[in-house]
């Protein structure tokens, strides 16, 4: 029983731990696309409120 405790506490940190950085990252403006570019990604308007056309006007 101590051994499943155990391990769903890190199992636990862990994902808090995910999940702080990702917040902490969206509140500085970095963004998780590592190519920096997001024309081609299918979800680039839910990222970004525009379509994949509209973000290579600018």
């Amino acid at each position: 029983m101590w051994p499943t405790i155990i391990v769903a506490t890190i199992v636990a940190a862990i994902l808090l731990a995910i999940i702080y950085s990702s917040i902490k990252n969206r509140r500085s403006g970095k963004t998780s696309c590592s190519s920096g570019s997001c024309c081609g990604c299918a979800a680039s308007s839910l990222c970004h409120g525009q379509g994949p056309d509209e973000q290579t006007k600018t």
